[in-house]
């Protein structure tokens, strides 16, 4: 008999018609999940059953493969690193095909299309440090990085895809770097404490600190586009399903889910009530 998730032995109802919907462990992920599972209950006859708050995305994707959970959402870029054991690439589309190629071929697990949104890493500052340093992209900052001092996560100061690859591709050397707990490095921009942080775009916090993210313009951070993923038994078997959960695919904008992430955690609002308005606002559910 398989282990569930939270590790003990469980049987799903013969009778009932069920997918198991499964998140990872941060708001953005519960808004999604809830999403999936409205939107299987109005357009099927599926129940869904949530395994929500599992440790982590490799958790998750042991939890896929191994037949506890039906379907989760992830990101392209942790995908392509975690999952598929593949070097990271900072071209979208690569990325998305290598990812789905992989996990189709090597496990039967169908990615979707992206839902829109790319959470990627956002060098962001305050707006009187933009504007008096005419700063509006992220070339502008790294040409000035001699002068800036930055707060970031210790993620960001170690992987090579963040402050090593920004030093060893582009040479950008910061007046000083703090290594800052992520909530705490919003704090310290915001106060003046330092000049940038490595924010991700749909971070609520931007939005409730008001600060302003760099586009990248010089291509380099890695794409991290929501997708789901899905057993592909389960779709061979309902193939109807294959058109409820593409009903998701590209309807999320960055500044979407910043808002969905902002009213759930700085509101304090229900993150099941916030996706379903969401879906009634986008017509993909009734009034």
């Amino acid at each position: 008999m398989p282990l569930g998730v939270k590790g003990y032995a469980y049987i799903k109802d013969a009778t009932q018609k069920t997918i198991v919907v499964g998140t990872s462990n941060f708001t953005e992920v519960f808004i999604l999940g809830y999403m999936y599972e409205d939107l299987i209950e109005h357009y099927t006859d599926f129940k869904v059953e949530r395994r929500f708050n599992l440790n982590g995305a490799d958790f998750c994707f042991s939890a896929l493969t191994n037949g506890d959970i039906d379907t989760f959402v992830e990101y392209s870029g942790t995908a392509l690193m975690n999952f598929c054991k593949l070097p990271m690439n900072s071209d979208s589309e690569v990325v998305y095909n290598q990812v789905s190629e992989t996990l189709l071929n090597k496990y039967n697990v169908v990615t979707s299309k992206p839902l829109g949104f790319n959470n990627t890493y956002v060098l962001s500052v305050r707006p009187d440090f933009a504007k008096e340093h005419n700063l509006e992209k992220m070339s502008d900052l790294l040409a000035i990085s001699s002068d800036v001092t930055l707060g970031c996560t210790a993620e960001f100061l170690h992987r090579e895809d963040c402050l090593p690859g920004l030093e060893a591709k582009f040479g950008t050397q910061f007046k000083d770097v703090k290594a800052l707990d992520a909530t705490i490095r919003y704090q310290a921009v915001a106060n003046g404490e330092v000049d940038v942080v490595d924010a991700f775009s749909t971070d609520a916090l931007l939005k409730k600190l008001n600060l302003q993210g760099l586009p990248d313009d010089m291509g380099f951070f890695p794409p991290f586009y929501a997708v789901s993923f899905t057993r592909g038994k389960l779709l061979e078997q309902y193939p109807e399903l294959k058109d409820v959960f593409a009903k998701l695919d590209g309807q999320i904008s960055d500044e979407e889910m910043r808002n969905m992430n902002y009213a759930v955690d700085v509101e304090g609002g229900d993150a099941h009530e916030v996706a379903h308005e969401f879906l009634v606002q986008k017509g993909l559910l009734p009034e």
